[in-house]
């Protein structure tokens, strides 16, 4: 029988919405984007975000790659990469979930991050 689906459900997600930058750290190099620096970038990082299905699951790999999501000067999510899974987590507090995107939706999202 399929379970219905709580009101609160979307709520691990909301902070897709609302950050206005991001800070994006890989090889101990960081980065600090506006939302819409960078065209298509808030629309593959929902993508990617919403793969994420998997109560505090661990990732395959090591993060390679950690996005940290702003409204403001306020941490509202952090969205890490390990090989081809990722882990996002609500700020402040919210519980990990662990998905497999799409995976040209996250080389897409690689890409697009590795542009400066």
């Amino acid at each position: 029988m399929a379970r219905a689906v709580a009101p609160r459900s979307s709520a691990p997600f909301s902070a897709l919405d609302r950050w206005t930058s991001l800070g994006f750290t890989r090889n101990g190099e960081s980065v600090r984007r506006q939302r819409g620096d960078i065209e298509g970038l808030a629309a593959l990082v929902g993508t990617v975000a919403r793969s994420a299905t998997a109560p505090d699951a661990a990732l395959a790999a090591p993060v390679d790659a950690r996005l940290e999501l702003y409204r403001g000067d306020s941490l509202v999510a952090v969205l890490e990469i390990g090989g081809e899974q990722v882990r996002w987590t609500p700020q402040p507090g919210g519980t990990a979930l662990v998905g497999t995107p799409p995976a040209q939706a996250l080389d897409s999202l690689r890409s697009l991050l590795s542009t400066r």
